[in-house]
């Protein structure tokens, strides 16, 4: 897995396919598309890291941004089409003060603007269309939502937030809770579980004759990108792992839910399911370990 610094104008899949080319046509995919027009960490998984860009994409995001109130668009962003202007009358106190209803377990309408399928079409080819259809909300969390800086109608932020969050929709929500709309004008992803904009490969790089070179020198295993999921210890008295199935652990997890695997040696093993008294297998990692040797020849 690698960080790309995805540029702005260019699409998430202009991204993978760029390094697919580099890497001399080897599978590679992306752990969260990134719209358009926003910029920041693209996570890339190349060849058989692709199976667990599921599983990366748990990760919690960062995301610093900007918004002006005042008038909303069809695509929440300034991309889109003004619907509606507004005055804008209010202050920062009552922008900060918006931001914390956000923050916590909430549902969120995906905008029509979206790749979410509904009965198997996708929202935005509808919109492109002026076809708009009745969505279902969906529950995401958002850990933090900090106004940075107020000058109207700016303001810039940072969000903190599950996967599944539309900043966009926040944004946008935020404005009219305040009484006059706002859309999104500056999307930037700056972490994404352990890959921070910091350590990203840039674009630019992409573009040199060392470009394989520095993506393989960026690159990590699954091991980790994993950091971010709590691990389970397998017991050492319990069967031999399979996809799909279940084991003992050696100790209740902390937490119950997706989980890192790890033996007791704590070499990483894979992914699964935790609950009080088992796991379920999703992922087995490559290994060089017997567990690795017979999930092969099963």
């Amino acid at each position: 897995m690698v960080a790309v610094d995805k540029p702005g104008g260019l699409t998430s899949h202009d991204v993978v396919a760029t390094v697919r080319r580099i890497l001399g046509g080897v599978k590679v995919g992306h752990a969260g598309t990134l719209d358009p027009d926003a910029t920041g960490v693209l996570v890339l998984c190349i060849g058989k890291a692709t199976k667990i860009s599921s599983f990366l994409m748990e990760a919690e995001k960062t995301y610093e941004g900007e918004g002006r109130l005042g008038a909303t668009t069809d695509t929440q962003d300034a991309s889109g089409h003004v619907l509606r202007e507004r005055p804008v009358e209010t202050s920062g106190d009552a922008i900060r003060e918006a931001a914390r209803r956000f923050v916590g377990r909430i549902e969120q309408t995906p905008p029509m603007f979206s790749a979410v399928k509904i009965e198997g079409r996708k929202l935005y080819r509808l919109a492109r269309r002026g076809v708009e259809v009745e969505r279902p909300a969906r529950p995401v969390t958002v850990h933090a939502f900090e106004i940075r800086s107020v000058d109207l109608p700016d303001f810039r932020f940072t969000i903190r937030c599950s996967k599944g969050t539309y900043v966009r929709t926040l944004v946008n929500d935020l404005g009219e809770t305040v009484g006059c709309g706002a859309h999104l004008t500056r999307l930037r992803r700056s972490r994404q579980g352990i890959f921070a904009v910091e350590r990203a490969v840039p674009w630019a790089d992409l573009k040199s004759s060392r470009a394989a070179h520095t993506i393989h020198e960026e690159s990590v295993g699954p091991e980790r990108a994993l950091e971010f999921l709590p691990a389970v210890t397998l017991s050492p008295a319990g069967p031999l792992p399979r996809v799909g199935g279940r084991v003992p652990v050696a100790e209740s997890p902390a937490e119950i839910g997706l989980s890192r695997v790890v033996l007791p040696s704590g070499e990483f093993l894979g992914i699964a399911r935790a609950d009080r008294e088992c796991l379920r297998i999703m992922y087995l990692a490559p290994t060089r370990t017997g567990f690795g040797r017979r999930k092969r020849s099963e």
